[in-house]
């Protein structure tokens, strides 16, 4: 690869250096104010000869053949450069404006009589001539002002016959239209035969490039209309039909042809419009081919630039033309870019990126050959058209490579199919005998299953105190229903020695199994310190930082409520780590027991507090976890905390034991059809009244 990027630069500095080199070498057939000297010449079946070189020029006025009386000469104007810009006698000339050229060409007395022919370029924006003063054909009708004039470009082949040894030539050209006035190439003068195998050759070529990119085009619409996600295919196709349009319109503007009175305005737009929109099409084709290595920005830049060109063809002619120069700028850059994505392509070894670099080289390397070929004064046929043919074949390769290997995964995605398609079919024969073991597998395992759960079930239900606990001065009923067959709500009362009662409820995240093996593990570690630590908020220190110490990496965080009551002094101390606030209810009373802290196992030494109240006989407190309060019905509205609390204001006179079984019901009512979820837990605590 780095070999051929050298012979590229190698080859690109020979070409500058050929185009670099000075031109003005002497030519012996070239036009000297106003005079061409071909007596030495003698017109073969081969030869053609250039008509550049200085030429009589005459701004302003149209001078017809034979000139009688002194005409003021403007200067010589070398062929086939515009007068636009040009300085004569301290002057610059406008571009817009009429002229006279004339020139004179000296032939050999064997030359006269000859049938010649002579060749007519591109001429803007008209042009009549006349040779020895007969009126020999023009293109358009060339005006003295912009009213008068009717614009045409087309080059022409014209038959001459001189009928003595010096041509004169006369040129009346008006141009109040384009940018550049005047001849856009060399005219030429030859034998017959030479100009006629040249026209023929000439227009064999385009024909049969024209031909070939309408087939090509069409034959990729095809392809596009069955394959639609294939992009490249659509964006080449309409490629192929803008150079198409864009070479019926130029050169020898075959549209022109077919169409005598085609409106020549609407030809010239149509001709710009291709150029404008065949840029970033092409643009979008190399993004479709090498996305990643393309920059989208740039791409929908050129389209918006492109179409901004474009809208410009509705402005008068003589401005949009002036515009194009900042196209060409724009064209060129992309030129680049194209290179650019190409180049990177290559290095990232994408698919068929060599073979498109390959096209772009042989594209490059025949208009810079041409261009060397032209400067040397090298006539013959160009290769640019049939490099441009190749270009446009080895693109048509890349495509057909992309489809044909997508034709091969598609077969070989077939053959996969079937075999998967006899791999099921025998499958699908012993699928009754395989969906009767799998179900069996499955009861088994649901059973063993089954089993388990009932086993954990009890062993949770074990290791919770169980409803009718009694200590003295104290009632307390529980009330624990789990979401599924085991929860994460764990609750313990425990009686220390001085007296006091300990109730500890805690709520581990989520529910089931999982949850239930959390509780497990907060179990063991508050088990491990509940009957020596003393004060609350010690309590939760230390199981925090055991959780922290033990659990971090399983994550474990609950919330937990912690309340001793001192039956001696009918003093309660509590601390909250994070859990739903509490009630205590006193004489009609209630009294909201909040948070004390966060919830345990977020992060180390978190700071808890121990607050305290006063209890007589007849108060209660009622301990739960938040599956009472966030429990839904079927309006999504949640049982909440005020729900709660009007039972137990509403039931204050009945028996706990009523207020609690209350508390199931108007919750059970309130679910409805509903389902459960999550773990609820209740424990109501009543100092008892005296009898």
């Amino acid at each position: 690869m780095r070999k051929l990027i050298l012979l590229t630069g190698v080859f690109s500095l020979l070409v500058l250096q050929f185009a670099c080199q000075n031109p003005e070498q002497e030519e012996p057939h070239r036009f000297r104010q106003g005079v061409l000297d071909l007596k030495d010449i003698t017109f073969k079946e081969d030869t053609i000869v250039d008509l550049q070189g200085e030429w009589e020029l005459y701004f302003g006025e149209f001078h017809y053949p034979p000139f009688h009386g002194e005409k003021p000469l403007t200067g010589y104007l070398a062929i086939p450069s515009s007068w636009q810009d040009e300085e004569f006698g301290g002057e610059e000339l406008p571009r817009t404006g009429h002229v006279t050229l004339r020139a004179f060409i000296h032939i050999s007395k064997q030359t006269v009589g000859q049938e010649l022919r002579i060749y007519i370029p591109d001429v803007a924006s008209s042009y009549r001539f006349f040779a020895n003063g007969i009126l020999i054909g023009g293109q358009g009708k060339p005006g003295i002002n912009q009213f008068d004039d009717t614009p045409r470009i087309k080059s022409k082949y014209y038959t001459l016959i001189p009928d003595k040894e010096v041509i004169e030539l006369v040129f009346h050209i008006a141009n109040y239209d384009n940018n550049f006035g005047g001849f856009w190439a060399i005219p030429s003068l030859g034998n017959k035969n030479a100009l006629d195998r040249e026209k023929m050759l000439a227009n064999a070529r385009e024909l049969f490039l024209l031909g070939a990119l309408v087939l090509i085009g069409l034959y990729h619409f095809g392809l596009y209309f069955y394959k639609r996600k294939e992009t490249s295919i659509f964006y080449f196709a309409v490629f192929c039909f803008l150079l198409g349009i864009r070479l019926a319109f130029t050169g020898e503007r075959y549209v022109l042809e077919l169409f005598p009175n085609f409106h020549w305005p609407t030809a010239f737009r149509i001709e710009f419009a291709s150029f404008y929109f065949a840029v970033p099409t092409f643009l979008l084709f190399i993004y479709s081919l090498f996305p990643k290595e393309s920059n989208p920005k740039y791409v929908r830049f050129v389209l918006i630039a492109s179409i901004a060109f474009a809208l410009t063809l509705f402005l008068p002619i003589s401005v949009f033309t002036i515009l194009l120069y900042g196209f060409q700028i724009l064209a060129f850059f992309t030129i680049g870019y194209v290179i650019h994505i190409n180049l990177k392509a290559v290095f990232n070894k994408r698919p068929n990126s060599k073979l498109f670099f390959l096209g772009l080289l042989i594209l490059a390397f025949s208009v810079a050959l041409d261009i060397l070929r032209h400067s040397l004064n090298n006539r013959g046929i160009g290769f640019t058209p049939y490099a441009l043919l190749c270009f446009i074949f080895i693109q048509s390769l890349i495509l057909s490579s992309r489809i044909a290997n997508a034709f091969i995964r598609a077969e070989e995605l077939a053959e996969s199919l079937k075999i998967s398609n006899e791999s099921l079919l025998a499958v699908t024969e012993n699928l009754e005998q395989i969906v009767s073991e799998r179900t069996f597998q499955l009861n088994s395992s649901l059973n063993r299953i089954k089993k388990d759960l009932l086993l954990a079930k009890k062993i949770q239900q074990k290791i919770l105190p169980e409803d009718g606990i009694k200590f003295e001065h104290l009632k307390i009923h529980l009330y624990f229903q789990p979401q599924g067959e085991v929860g994460g709500d764990f609750y313990d009362i425990f009686e220390l020695d001085n007296g006091t009662v300990r109730f500890f409820v805690a709520d581990a995240t989520g529910h089931g199994i999982q949850a239930a093996l959390y509780t497990m593990a907060i179990k063991s570690e508050y088990e491990a310190i509940k009957r020596f630590i003393t004060k609350t908020d010690d309590l939760m220190n230390h199981l925090n930082q055991k959780i922290q110490n033990k659990f971090s990496g399983l994550k474990i965080v609950f919330s937990g409520f912690l309340l001793d009551i001192d039956t001696k002094t009918k003093t309660v101390y509590y601390s909250s780590a994070g859990h739903p606030n509490q009630i205590f209810q006193s004489s009609g009373e209630q009294i909201i027991l909040d948070r004390t802290g966060n919830i345990i196992g977020l992060k180390k030494d978190q700071p808890y507090t121990q607050k305290q109240f006063q209890m007589a006989m007849g108060d209660r407190i009622l301990l739960f976890t938040d599956g009472m309060l966030e429990q839904k019905n079927e309006s999504r509205e949640e049982f909440g905390m005020e729900r709660i609390q009007k039972i137990l204001v509403d039931y204050s006179e009945k028996e706990s034991e009523r207020v609690l079984a209350e508390l199931v019901i108007q919750l059970f009512l309130f679910q409805g059809k509903e389902e459960q979820e999550d773990d609820q837990t209740m424990v109501l605590i009543e100092w008892e009244k005296t009898s």
